[in-house]
């Protein structure tokens, strides 16, 4: 008989989609529909950055989130104060400022995620790079107090 843990294997599911995260979503859908699709549209750069990077790590994923998130305030909160309403919900959707703001956000954040990362790692190098100097000096410094000329060099 097979275990639950090898069902789950086989079938087809959002990675990290947990049976909670369904309940959620049906509350917000059946309570606040239009503000669940507004949100749901203005999150779409964080799927398409799944489908073109599906190597992304949380963190990347993260610093996504909250440009996007930023992004998304205006617009949630205009649906909110219009309860939900439909005609404001895809008004929302469909200004092309605010899904260009959304967009722009998406890609703002990868590129500030990039840059750090390339920063990150010439900071690193720069770092090797002065250890390993001083290094090299300490290492000149004491074969010159060592190694004395009144020493015979070693016979070859």
């Amino acid at each position: 008989m097979a275990s639950v843990r090898q069902a789950e294997q086989g079938s087809l599911r959002a990675p990290g989609f947990r049976w909670w995260h369904g309940i959620i979503i049906g509350l917000l859908l059946s309570y606040v529909p239009g503000s669940l699709l507004v949100a749901g549209v203005l999150l779409l750069p964080l799927v398409a950055l799944r489908l073109v990077d599906p190597n992304a790590d949380g963190q990347r994923i993260m610093i996504v989130l909250f440009y996007v998130g930023a992004a998304m305030v205006h617009p949630l909160h205009e649906a909110w104060a219009a309860n939900g309403d439909w005609e404001t919900c895809i008004t929302q959707i469909t200004q092309p400022v605010t899904l260009a703001l959304d967009w722009l956000a998406a890609g703002a954040a990868w590129l500030v995620a990039e840059a750090s990362a390339i920063g990150g790692r010439l900071w690193n190098t720069e770092v090797a790079r002065r250890e390993r100097k001083s290094i090299e000096k300490r290492i000149a410094y004491l074969q010159g107090e060592w190694m004395t000329a009144d020493e015979d060099p070693p016979a070859s």
